[in-house]
């Protein structure tokens, strides 16, 4: 190959990946899904070193950046769908126990300050002595 043919080659590609990390253009959910296996983040890594080794190390990063992006999107549907089966294994309470004991009895409940203007307080401590 000739040097002006890998130049253009990198800047194609570059100009690629460029566009794909810019736009969010990935691959369908179940292919990142497929690609967040061990055995293939592996095998990206060491593309990544050769393109950083053969090409030009913006080229890597490019390919870096947009490699991350497709991870990210295939760990999202697995922590969507772990967040949304917690959700339904712990439903959330309307109303608590003690808010249904204090909201049907008589003894914890709130005046308003224009009811009962009357209201008189005498100490009992003399009639609790035994």
């Amino acid at each position: 190959m000739n040097i002006d043919n890998i130049t253009v080659f990198e800047n194609i590609l570059g100009v690629i990946l460029a566009t794909f990390i810019i736009f969010q253009v990935l691959p369908t959910s179940d292919v990142c899904k497929q690609l967040n296996q061990p055995v293939y983040i592996l095998l990206g890594l060491v593309f990544i070193v050769l393109l950083f080794l053969t090409l030009n190390p913006i080229i890597g990063v490019l390919f870096l950046l947009y490699s991350y992006q497709l991870l990210m999107k295939g760990r999202e549907d697995y922590s969507y769908k772990k967040n949304h089966t917690l959700k339904s294994l712990n439903p959330e309470k309307e109303t608590e126990l003690e808010e249904i004991v204090i909201h049907n009895s008589n003894f914890a409940r709130i005046k308003n300050k224009d009811e009962d203007q009357e209201t008189r307080v005498a100490p009992i401590l003399e009639k609790l002595k035994v």
